[in-house]
């Protein structure tokens, strides 16, 4: 190693200037726990940024900044076909076999207009410096073939269609609202062919005039070791060790002949794309357009106004304007959603804001779910613009934005502990696009000092930035609307062009180009040498250290003997005491007042500054009617979101509550489940659950309104009126959805009809929304609330550095009394089961054609063992990613085929389900036609490679380590575990069992359940379709020919009647 003393600072021991292998450290950041370090190659100008921060998953991004110049999508082409083969590794599907076999799961990537990222995470750092060089030959090197490009871009097939992945994946977003007004807004708001205005991911018409000489033009352009960083994060050990691996694989590939071009560290910052005026000509005057999308409704549509941001560099004003975006629309007390969304006639379910900072930014304000009526669609711009200028003329609520400030620089350092590789990585992908200095960086990364700054700005300066970037300059309005009548145009241009390319090519040319395809699918294993894989051999399982720090509870919640902690003191048991790297001396006293408690509590210790309260109820035992159930979803919205009455403390108006909330937290939240979302509740929704976070100086007073959210809520009619037709707009929105519609449809085939899981799915919220906006909802909804949090047998969740909590932090816990204590098994006395709520039906299948599907979507569901804790568990995991992995045998069927963008087959044990998912798919049939072949061959014992199930093995050690990939994860997932009914050496155990897994083993299962697959039986097996409308007819016949009989027509309205009502409630039609 040698040292060029530059007199630079010295972070962490190393100084700026220092060279290693040939990397200078050219800058170097430190944020929170985190170290930044930037080195750059004089030999080639690669960048090499990492990160170090304490994480059992390495992450890794490889950055390659671009500009299109067109809508033929070339950026995203490439991000495709990289993967598919490189001058060293030609073999489709190397990279990500050797990924698997590093600890990872398999690679990624993303296109943005102006970036292209690849990124693999792996677990532990040995895996990402094995995967490296193979890595870089993909990205530097790649093959870029004719056969790739027709399987994963674009081919006419010989029916005259059109398929590929990238083309499949496209198709899916082309005429959605959102892209259509991305595609209206952008040439607007930059004008003059500017490259910000060009669709990345490719335009249909375009992507099928262009071919792979253009994509190979275009990665030569861009595709270069000075045009290039290495971005990687997690516990990197030796820095040296890194480098060298880095520069070893950047003398191999000039050595092969990739072009390198000396430069001075201290000067380089990259090559940059978008200096050249043209891609950020000035806005002239303000522009209107109204677009519309494909939809089986015209109920509600999408405004958008945007306008220019200022210019990157321009870091203060770009955190002022994000600061101001949070003031105008953060909350129901902010300016645009009091007076577009809380108000007797609302514009919309909700108002959003967002700042992209591009070479010269651009800021939006999106008014969601807008009324599809002529009065509405016609002011809403206008209040907007009355808004905005209220804002200016009234006073600032200048107390309300300093919290703001404080709140965002709260969460930004949260998110640093709970997610630092993605968190950063966008400070860092920023700083290489147009970063000018090496101040930029730290600018990018350490926003708390600019936040600081912020706070001592007066109004006149956001006043000032409000009229500067929001009220003077002219903007750009969208208007978005749903047309039935823009799905039949589509649908005609569809058939015309089906028409036009048969006419125009020549069939056996089409035929043979199949065919080539069909090649590829017929491989029964891998295409890798096996000397290939030998010579890579593969990460040991043994080395990964699991993550094991302390935690506590006063319950069990496994069998007798299996929950593996210590006893403490009555119930109370001891986890990894040992663990971690904080010791707490107070256990014993900790363990006291927890066999005090007459509720259940678990206390996670981690290194943090902030403390997270999670509570569950459960709903089991509280012989809920069915409306109460119906009502769970809007007890969730409106908790946090209500007056407080006099009872803990002083009555206080919902202003007050969320002022005091915001101020004091970094998020808070109440829904059902462990992960629900609206109109999408899972398996655990037996449980409600409220969550609080914030920092740990902030505790005893956030506690304190958590209590009173639980006790005192009185709920206003105003704010639950305003919330249920926000709901019901929403609703409106995700019943466009096919993925909703498909979901919902498999849950009527398989839930009962009066569970909280169909009460709170979507067609049964969309109904009960609507009746409850006609009747006075508010006596049921304040009885419900009362039922709720009588404080029996609650469940309650602390995850904090325990070293740094107040004295007398378990005070409050103490003074709420309950029911007793759990004891036993915690799930058995809260009356929690899995697959408590199945009511399996006789109907096999439904098929639901809808206007706004351009794509097919299905999923084949069968019946699986219930639970994490028998004997198949780990080989139903493991056959399940062998079927996933990424340029597997399925892989390359269906996505190499050209068939689906997406498609899974997942293992569902809180449910008791075996599922086959196929998403975006442009030949439904056909995926469905290869995934049953490959199921088949498997069963055979045809396609199981031994090399292939070592990858998968792999693959998902590192999906299993991911689950606790933070300190936050970690704690998540033993809590978690509670509900799943396994002790806390579940992982570890898990880990184990999966060595013991055979090729043997997973013949086995692919002839018990994978042959279930192949058409409908005795035992209860569902199949639900979604397509376009006019697919529909076509599609039937094709399923009932493959032996799929009695698939049943059900368009979106009726399926939500089914949900409703009950399936059996209904004749159905075998025919539209």
């Amino acid at each position: 190693m040698t040292a060029v003393d530059s007199g630079a600072p010295c972070v962490s021991g190393v100084r700026l200037g220092t060279m290693i292998r040939g990397f200078v450290l050219a800058n170097l950041v430190s944020v929170k726990h985190v170290i930044v370090h930037e080195y750059i190659s004089q030999r080639s100008g690669l960048r090499v940024f990492l990160m170090e921060y304490e994480s059992p998953i390495v992450s890794s991004f490889y950055v390659v900044p671009t500009r299109p110049e067109n809508h033929e999508g070339l950026p995203h082409t490439l991000e495709h076909l990289v993967f598919l083969g490189s001058a060293k590794y030609p073999e489709r599907g190397t990279l990500d076999q050797l990924a698997s076999r590093a600890l990872a799961m398999g690679t990624n990537a993303w296109t943005d207009v102006d970036q292209t990222v690849y990124t693999i995470s792996t677990a532990g750092i040995e895996g990402t410096l094995k995967i490296l060089p193979v890595y870089l030959d993909h990205l530097l090197r790649p093959t870029l073939t004719y056969e790739a490009f027709i399987t994963d871009v674009h081919r006419i097939t010989p029916d005259g269609s059109n398929a590929g992945s990238v083309y499949s994946e496209m198709k899916t977003r082309e005429n959605g609202a959102e892209s259509v007004t991305e595609f209206n807004m952008m040439p607007l708001l930059y004008p003059g062919g500017s490259g910000y205005s060009m669709v990345s991911g490719g335009r249909l018409e375009a992507l099928r005039a262009t071919n792979v000489d253009r994509v190979r033009e275009y990665h030569k352009r861009f595709y270069r070791l000075d045009n290039l960083s290495i971005v990687i994060g997690g516990t990197l050990g030796d820095v040296e060790a890194v480098l060298e691996v880095a520069a070893q694989a950047e003398a191999e590939l000039i050595a092969a002949g990739v072009e390198a071009n000396p430069v001075d560290p201290e000067k380089y910052f990259g090559v940059k794309h978008w200096d050249d005026p043209v891609h950020c000509q000035p806005l002239l005057e303000t522009a209107r357009l109204t677009a519309s999308f494909p939809s089986d409704d015209e109920k509600l549509g999408l405004f958008t106004m945007s306008w220019r941001g200022p210019r990157w560099e321009d870091h203060e004003t770009s955190r002022a304007l994000t600061i101001l975006g949070s003031y105008l629309v953060d909350t129901q007390v902010s300016p645009m959603e009091k007076n577009l969304v809380y108000t007797d006639k609302p514009y919309g379910s909700t108002v959003s804001f967002e700042l992209l900072e591009y070479k010269e930014g651009r800021l939006t304000l999106s008014v969601h779910d807008v009324p599809n009526v002529p009065e509405t669609l016609d002011s809403v711009e206008k209040r907007i613009c009355q808004v905005l200028l209220e804002v200016h003329t009234d006073p600032l609520d200048m107390e309300r934005l300093h919290a703001l400030i404080r709140r965002e620089r709260m969460s930004y350092l949260h998110s640093i502990e709970t997610s630092p590789a993605n968190v950063l990585v966008d400070g860092v992908v920023a700083y290489i696009l147009y970063g000018k200095e090496k101040g930029d960086l730290d600018e990018m990364l350490e926003g708390s000092d600019q936040l600081s700054r912020l706070l001592l700005k007066d109004e006149a300066f956001w006043k000032e930035t409000l009229w500067k970037y929001f009220i003077a300059p002219p903007w750009v309005a969208v208007t978005t609307v749903p047309s039935i009548d823009r799905s039949r145009v589509i649908t005609q241009q569809e058939e015309e062009l089906v028409r036009r390319q048969l006419a125009s090519s020549d069939l056996e040319e089409l035929r043979r180009r199949e065919e080539v395809v069909r090649s590829i699918l017929l491989l029964k294993g891998s295409s890798v040498p096996k000397e290939v894989i030998d010579s890579f051999g593969y990460v040991d399982v043994a080395n990964i250290r699991l993550t094991a720090w302390p935690y506590i509870r006063n319950f069990g919640a496994a069998d007798l003997g299996k929950d593996g902690g210590r006893a403490v003191a009555g119930q109370v048991q001891l986890f990894n005491e040992s663990g971690g790297r904080i010791p707490v001396a107070g256990w014993a006293t900790i363990a006291e007042q927890l066999d005090a408690l007459k509720f259940g509590m678990q206390l996670n210790h981690i290194a943090s500054d902030f403390v997270r309260v999670t509570v569950m109820v459960p709903l089991a035992r509280l012989e809920l009617s069915h409306r109460e159930k119906q009502s769970l979803t809007l007890l969730a919205d409106v908790l946090f979101q209500s007056d407080l009455a006099e009872g803990l403390g002083p009555e206080m108006p919902v202003d007050h509550v969320i002022r005091q909330l915001q101020e004091r937290t970094i998020s808070y939240y109440a829904h059902l489940g462990l992960d629900s979302s609206l109109a999408n509740p899972d398996a655990y929704s037996e449980l409600f659950q409220l969550s609080v976070t914030c920092h740990v100086s902030n505790y005893e007073t956030v506690v304190g309104l958590l209590h009173r959210v639980m006790l005192d809520v009185r709920f206003s009619p105003r704010i639950v009126g305003a919330r249920m037709r926000a709901l019901m707009k929403s609703l409106v929105k995700k019943g466009r959805s096919p993925k909703a519609v498909l979901r919902q449809a498999a849950q009527v085939l398989r839930l009962r009809r009066d569970g909280v899981r169909m009460s709170n799915g979507l067609g049964q919220q969309s109904k009960f929304l609507k009746d409850a906006l006609r009747y006075h909802v508010m006596p049921d909804l304040q009885a419900l609330y009362k039922k709720l949090f009588a404080r029996r047998d609650l469940i309650v969740h602390v995850t904090c550095d325990a070293t740094k909590l107040p004295e007398g932090w378990m005070r409050p816990w103490l003074a709420l009394s309950g029911d007793g204590a759990a004891s036993g098994l915690v799930r058995d006395s809260l009356g929690f089961r899995l697959g408590g709520e199945d009511a399996l039906g006789e109907t096999k299948g439904l098929l639901t054609p809808m206007s706004s599907a351009d794509v097919g979507f299905l999923t084949f569901s069968i019946l699986a063992p219930l639970g994490f804790s028998h004997g198949e568990y780990a080989a139903l995991l493991l056959l399940t990613e062998y079927l996933c992995l990424m340029e597997g045998p399925l892989w390359r069927a269906i996505r190499g085929g050209g068939f689906s963008y997406d498609y899974s087959v997942s293992y569902l044990p809180s449910v008791g389900e075996l599922r086959l998912s196929i998403f975006q798919a442009s030949n439904l049939v056909g995926a469905l036609t290869v995934a049953r072949e490959a199921f088949q061959q498997m069963a055979h014992g045809e396609m199981l490679v031994e090399q292939d199930v070592m990858s998968a093995r792999c693959s998902l050690v590192y999906s299993i380590l991911e689950g606790e990939e933070t300190l936050s994860d970690y704690s998540d997932e033993t809590f978690h575990n509670v509900f799943r009914g396994v002790g806390s050496r579940f992982t570890a155990e898990l880990l184990a069992q999966l060595r013991q897994v055979t090729v043997e083993d997973l013949r086995q299962l692919a002839v018990k359940y994978l042959t279930q697959f192949q058409g409908f039986g005795p035992e209860w097996r569902t199949l639900v379709a979604v397509t376009n409308t006019d697919d529909g007819p076509r599609l039937h016949e094709q399923l009932d020919a493959m032996g799929y009989v009695g698939v049943a027509y059900a368009n979106a309205k009726r399926v939500m009647a089914f949900a409703t009502n009950g399936i059996e409630s209904y004749s159905l039609p075998r025919q539209l």
